[in-house]
């Protein structure tokens, strides 16, 4: 009777329950239903007629990392397409649009920026041109690979939500879009022009004496002077190489890896052991994918790279292998001359050349809502070729500046070389492999079950005509600025050392009278320095190398922090702030407070310091954003001493007193704890680092979409720094602190006696309602591994039968 009651009191809510409320519930459910789980691979057995020889078994482990058991390599392949395109579909779609500048047409009028600049690198054309040169082996297996993710398409699944959100549907994939995506991932690893624009920015704005504080002695290195226009232009190149990066994870002074190799001498299982985690930029899905691939005469696993078939980091029968970014130097700016009445014409050698021209249509899907907006007309793009490259500035007299990359080269057998390492067998297998690659540069790194332990060095790393590449140059006079690459004999190795172990975490790979240039861009030697401390124990095992990926202890902090200590409290709020640091060790985990203190007082130095310095002049304007991102180029040591040594920089050029450098530091010491107390309340007890810090793992593109972020991007709270062994880096956020942005994508420890043991960094699937969409990102910042075990019991098992008519 109550009930009744209440129905007959509220007539309008019930009249909005029953026809309103209940039935958008309803719709809602079947649209989940049918929109996202729909797309998500079946659980239990399942077979599926496809394009394949010979049939082919796919079982899942409890984390929905595949097993694939196949009976010739070619379906091997195929099978890596298929799940490739069931787990990661989008994230396929993803990379093909960004290698081929082709964003705008789902994204707006936001990524024009991106899509002209990829379009004047020509990505596909050089991909295309590349395809000629692969080995018939290598393009099979391409071949392969592509006929697998088109056979998933053929089958017409529901896809994953995101393009239904968005209104577009795949097209079948081809060989071009996995070599062009390698050749994207190459330009997220070539860091060097980013560089030489703010080098080159630098000089032409900032006095001598303060350009010397951020580039040493690159102020002697001979560069070809650039006139205003080609600064401004180049800046504005700048600005969008950093959205890119920050915005699609293509580039960063982060991009790394840690790297150990240790003899069977050192280990307690008496076999060689291999770690490695590379440092990329963070996402959701990953990059990585974890499988195993059972074929004839070969058994890998390891990490593969959506859009391609061949593991990247693994093992097969004989060996491991895993890799870390060389910081070799591959790209330089070019100076071209224009003629001085056809700007149509550049000079090369003795000769007036035409610039080869080329023109793109950019297609610039229209603002939300569509139906109230203007439809944008195609963009036309006018693109200049030089024979050294594209050209990225606006061109004009009298000049024009080009780009000489190396992975614009036609004759890359980049692909050929990973193929043949899944491949090896021995040393010099191995070798003969990574010479095939040409871009990026890469140290290799080596481990085999006879105990043998080694690194190389790969990649094309060009050998000058003058100078080190760090700032622009014109060409030369026999007309190109390169002579070649260092010989592949010459290239950094080793092989079985006595000391037991091999590292390299991005520092510099050759001793200093080696006789060619490799980059004046290595990382600080402070994360392979603690390595090498950590790995002085005899007798380690898995466990303890598992330790060492984790560690967070900082050994860039000491000096620093020795001046900060030299501060004296004007109040009990800077006192307490200055107890905690006094006892602080430098291990930066994620419940330090003295961890927070240090980083975020540091950032408030770097500003209070320098910013008054970076400003540039009123018709500067143009360069401001690369002259503040020098700030991070000093180290923690550098800073140290010019605050130690009372350097003119202190004074606040903007004021008409003189500040000294103490008063810097009490300045910058207020700044950082009322931001702070902004952050997370006045009370220095809750200021632990993991609440300052986070890793933020967003999904593109929703992770940057109000509201869908919450849905679609991970966040989890991180200790570590940019220069710890466990690299947590990224960038500041003011409502939210520190954002960690950059870092380990995987962790890999293998003992070559059979333990092979992994964490990916978000988990197998690429769509959201997946239970494996983000079930190892917790496992992943506590430090915890899986193995690589064919599950007895799968949840999932897929098999791939031939078709009629094709066994």
């Amino acid at each position: 009777m109550q009930i009744k009651n209440w129905f007959t009191r509220h007539p309008l809510l019930c009249r909005f329950g029953t026809f309103i409320l209940a039935p958008s519930v309803l719709c809602a459910y079947v649209a989940y239903q049918q929109q996202v789980l729909s797309a998500l691979p079946q659980t239990g057995a399942s077979t599926v007629s496809v394009s394949v020889q010979e049939q082919v078994v796919v079982t899942r482990d409890a984390h929905g990392v595949p097993y694939i058991d196949a009976r010739s390599t070619a379906d091997a392949y195929f099978a890596m397409g298929y799940l490739h395109a069931q787990d990661r579909l989008w994230q396929l779609e993803l990379q093909r649009r960004l290698s081929a500048g082709k964003l705008s047409e789902v994204f707006g009028k936001g990524s024009l920026n991106y899509d002209v600049w990829v379009r004047t690198l020509g990505l596909y054309a050089v991909a295309e041109q590349s395809k000629a040169h692969l080995s018939e082996q290598a393009l099979a297996s391409l071949q392969a690979y592509t006929a697998g993710i088109n056979e998933f398409l053929r089958q017409q699944p529901s896809l994953p939500v995101e393009f239904t959100m968005l209104g577009i549907t795949p097209q079948p994939w081809r060989v071009e879009d996995s070599l062009a995506w390698m050749k994207m991932f190459s330009l997220s690893m070539s860091g060097n022009l980013d560089e030489e624009i703010q080098r080159s920015v630098a000089l032409k704005t900032l006095p001598k004496t303060l350009f010397a504080q951020f580039f040493d002695s690159d102020i002697s290195e001979p560069a070809e002077p650039l006139a205003h226009g080609q600064v401004a232009s180049l800046s504005g190149l700048h600005q969008t190489i950093k959205q890119l990066e920050k915005e699609y994870k293509v580039g960063g002074k982060h991009i790394g890896s840690n790297a150990w190799v240790v003899s069977a001498e050192k280990s307690a299982t008496g076999h060689a052991i291999l770690a490695n985690d590379p440092h990329l930029g963070l996402q959701i899905p990953s990059l990585w994918y974890a499988v195993s691939q059972q074929m004839p005469g070969n058994m890998l696993q390891g990490m593969s790279l959506v859009g391609l078939p061949v593991i990247v980091f693994g093992q097969n029968n004989h060996i491991a292998w895993g890799g870390t970014n060389m910081e070799a130097d591959l790209q330089d700016l070019v100076v071209e001359q224009v003629h001085p009445d056809d700007p149509n014409l550049y000079r090369y050698q003795q000769q007036w050349l035409p610039f080869k021209a080329r023109t793109e249509y950019i297609k610039i899907k229209s603002d939300f809502p569509s139906v109230l907006k203007p439809t944008y007309r195609d963009v036309e793009l006018k693109i200049k070729e030089t024979l050294t490259g594209p050209v990225i500035s606006k061109a004009g007299v009298p000049q024009a500046v080009s780009l000489r990359w190396t992975a614009l080269q036609a004759q890359d057998t980049t692909y050929d070389g990973f193929l043949h390492i899944n491949q090896a067998q021995n040393w010099r297998e191995f070798k003969a492999a990574a010479n095939k690659i040409a871009s990026p540069s890469l140290n290799l790194f080596y481990a085999d079950k006879q105990n043998n332990i080694g690194f190389t060095g790969a990649g094309n790393i060009p050998v000058r005509q003058q100078g080190t590449g760090v700032l622009p140059t014109k060409r030369a006079v026999d007309g190109d600025v390169w002579q070649g690459f260092i010989p592949k004999d010459e290239m950094p190795s080793e092989y079985n050392p006595p000391r037991g172990y091999i590292i390299n975490a991005n520092n510099r790979n050759v001793a200093q009278d080696y006789p060619y240039h490799v980059s004046s861009s290595f990382a600080d030697p402070a994360r392979a320095d603690r390595i090498r401390q950590l790995l002085e124990p005899q007798s380690l095992d898995l466990d303890y190398i598992k330790q060492m990926q984790m560690d967070v202890k900082d050994l860039t902090v000491t000096r620093l922090k020795a001046v900060m200590e030299t501060v004296k409290a004007e109040d009990l709020w800077q006192q307490e702030a200055l107890d905690h640091l006094s006892a602080w060790q430098g291990t930066a985990t994620a419940d330090s407070i003295a961890a927070t203190l240090f980083y975020t007082w540091a950032r408030q130095i770097y500003r209070v310091l320098l910013n008054d310095e970076l400003i540039p002049a009123w018709n500067e304007k143009a360069a401001t954003g690369q002259l503040l991102g020098l700030r991070g180029r000093l180290s923690y040591d550098q800073l140290a001493a010019l605050l130690t040594q009372e350097s003119p920089l202190c004074d606040d050029t903007n004021t008409v007193e003189v500040e000294s450098c103490n008063e810097v530091l009490l300045s910058a010491l207020d700044r950082t704890l009322i931001l702070n107390s902004k952050l997370h309340g006045d009370e220095i007890e809750d200021w632990q680092w993991g609440k300052f810090q986070t890793t933020r793992y967003d999904h593109m593109p929703f992770g940057k979409v109000k509201h869908l972020n919450k849905v679609f991007s991970r966040e989890v709270a991180t200790g570590g720094s940019s220069n710890t062994v466990n690299v947590a880096a990224g960038f500041y956020e003011k409502d939210s602190g520190f954002i960690q942005n950059y870092g380990a994508g995987f962790r890999q420890v293998i003992d070559l006696g059979g333990d092979y043991q992994f964490m990916n960094s978000t988990g197998q699937s690429g769509q959201v309602a997946s239970p494996h969409y983000d079930d190892m990102m917790t496992q992943f910042a506590q430090g915890q591994y899986v193995s690589f075990s064919t599950p007895a019991e799968a949840t999932h098992k897929l098999t791939l039968t031939p078709k009629k008519g094709q066994e």
